[in-house]
């Protein structure tokens, strides 16, 4: 089970308890194991405005990247969440930050068909700023038929 620690600036981070990869050392995430806590923790999976949080800390830890071989194991295809929502947003996200960066063949997991959504998907339930979230979701993200400003997960 993975620790969610936030410092006093609202950072957040989340790692695995003795896992000795190069990644849950520096306290960084990966898609696979937020889909993980996602299922396993009540508080990130019942807590929309939470699990954002927590992706936008994923999507920080995916930028920090620099080495071939972490940027590749970070964008490894996760386990599904359970929600057809969640994980075509991952999937999005995982384009997003590993596009251009990853090795041919490691976002393949990102065109299967569970990781697109049929029925609208906005997490964060935009209300009647819909149209601006909408306007404000990345392209990766938006094509999966999910609605999530760029904002959200820039910490912006």
């Amino acid at each position: 089970m993975g620790v969610i620690t936030t410092t006093y600036a609202g950072d957040m981070s989340v790692s695995a308890p003795g896992d000795t990869t190069t990644l849950a050392r520096r306290g960084w995430t990966s898609y696979a194991l937020f889909a993980k806590l996602f299922v396993e923790r009540a508080e990130i999976g019942d807590d929309p405005s939470l699990a954002v949080r927590v992706l936008r800390e994923v999507v920080r830890a995916a930028r920090a990247l620099d080495a071939q071989a972490e940027i590749d194991a970070f964008h490894a295809e996760p386990p599904t969440t359970g929600s057809d929502g969640w994980d075509a947003l991952l999937a999005g996200v995982a384009v997003l930050t590993g596009a251009g960066r990853t090795t041919p063949g490691v976002l393949d997991w990102c065109d299967a068909p569970g990781r697109w959504c049929v029925e609208l998907f906005d997490p964060l339930d935009s209300g009647k700023y819909f149209l601006l979230e909408m306007l404000r979701t990345p392209a990766p993200i938006r094509e999966r038929n999910v609605v999530l400003a760029a904002g959200n997960l820039l910490g912006v």
